[in-house]
């Protein structure tokens, strides 16, 4: 009877280490992705970080703004218009490592959601950058899938894809 008593509960025991085991396990692999969002999350800000302090820090990098705010109003040169193409890459890029952050479940909805937004206060902002984003769009057709472009979309067909007057270089 004692031996049977014994074995009764040293298997109870080893069921309550293997549910505590897995347990752990599964708060283990919760924390890893908390952290891998965080990562994520930190290098798109990194992303966006850079660009602003080269705004901060490059007049020529810095002259560009106020054309992708008001490009009919602004020549822009053959350079400026390579530029402004690298840099709605840049944004392009970004917004693409948030919805593949999302599709992997390291980015939630709200999140994504927040980048989209960001996306539309962009075009709003820059209008300059209208043309260099839909060239990319039209150049990448899996991109029309995507919930973080969806104001790309939005934007009317018709709309021409350099909205500036290109001027030779001076460089």
């Amino acid at each position: 009877m004692e031996n049977r008593h014994l074995r009764e509960t040293v298997e109870i025991i080893g069921v309550i280490s293997i549910v505590a085991s897995l347990l752990l396990v599964a708060w283990e692999v919760r924390q890893a992705n908390r952290i891998a969002a965080a990562e994520i999350e930190m290098q798109l800000a990194q992303g966006f970080n850079t660009m602003n302090m080269s705004r901060a820090t490059m007049p020529d990098f810095a002259r560009l703004f106020p054309k992708m705010a008001a490009p009919g109003n602004h020549l822009v040169t053959a350079t400026e218009a390579s530029q402004l193409q690298g840099l709605a890459w840049h944004f392009a890029n970004l917004y693409y490592s948030a919805q593949i952050a999302h599709d992997n479940g390291l980015l939630d909805a709200r999140r994504l959601n927040m980048y989209r937004l960001d996306l539309v206060q962009t075009l709003d902002r820059f209008p300059g950058l209208h043309g260099p984003f839909l060239q990319i769009y039209d150049a990448f057709p899996e991109m029309r899938s995507m919930a973080v472009f969806q104001p790309l979309r939005d934007l009317e067909p018709g709309e021409p894809r350099l909205e500036a007057e290109l001027t030779p270089d001076t460089d």
